[in-house]
């Protein structure tokens, strides 16, 4: 996921990695040690770091991952990255934390394993915090919607196709060069869930404390709300 497209990944990405650094950072323990699950280039790891947390970057995505790598590298950053899968979190040892930032649990087929596995690699009080896109979003803003944008004379076409619990997203992506273009394209696949899905299978993973909010605030979603941030805790 996301290999071929992550030379321009950054180039179209939302801006908002400090962001969301800061809004993870009033859940999550003070100075703690933990991981960025699906860390893509490293944008919120980063973050996480510059606000004084000890972190580590996972993904699952070779191309993701070494443009991390070289990015914390330029910032004199101190931080590790790993190949891994959200399904599966490599166990390293116990952690104070996990974070996943912008849809990372909306690519994965089965939250109770997946979030169980995040439950193994956190000590007794840590606590996992993520994000997802709700099923109104998904339903409602991008199912059969196509989006395109052009930056620095790269385009974007991204296309969005419903099936059932699944949205499927094509992306194709125009890149100049010399005299012409070249064309680079990406298929992925989102499942679509609604709240109480997503933490009952927190609680049969073992979580407890489980709330959910409007993301980006510390109110419930309401029945419009498009992101939604979970936080839960280990006892």
């Amino acid at each position: 996921m996301y290999t071929a497209l992550a030379e321009v990944y950054d180039l179209f990405a939302e801006s908002d990695a400090q962001k969301r650094g800061e809004y993870y950072a009033r859940f999550l323990p003070a100075g703690g040690e933990g991981v960025d699950i699906g860390c893509g280039t490293g944008e919120v790891t980063l973050a996480l770091y510059r606000l004084g947390f000890r972190v580590y970057g996972v993904d699952a995505s070779a191309a993701m991952l070494s443009a991390a790598s070289d990015k914390a590298l330029r910032s004199g950053a101190d931080i590790r990255f790993i190949a891994g899968d959200a399904a599966c979190v490599p166990y390293v040892h116990p952690l104070d934390f996990a974070v996943a930032a912008n849809d990372v649990f909306n690519y994965v087929p089965r939250l109770a394993p997946a979030f169980a596995s995040v439950y193994k690699a956190l000590r007794s009080g840590g606590v996992f915090a993520f994000d997802m896109s709700s099923a109104y979003k998904l339903e409602n803003v991008l199912a059969g919607n196509t989006f395109s944008e052009t930056k620095n004379d790269i385009t974007y076409v991204w296309k969005n196709f419903r099936s059932g619990n699944k949205l499927n997203i094509d992306f194709t992506v125009f890149s100049p060069r010399g005299q012409s273009y070249i064309k680079t394209s990406e298929t992925q696949t989102q499942y679509i869930r609604d709240t109480e899905e997503v933490t009952d299978a927190l609680r049969a993973a073992g979580f407890t404390g489980v709330r959910a909010y409007a993301f980006g605030k510390k109110s419930k979603p309401q029945p419009e709300t498009e992101r939604i941030a979970f936080v839960a805790e280990k006892q």
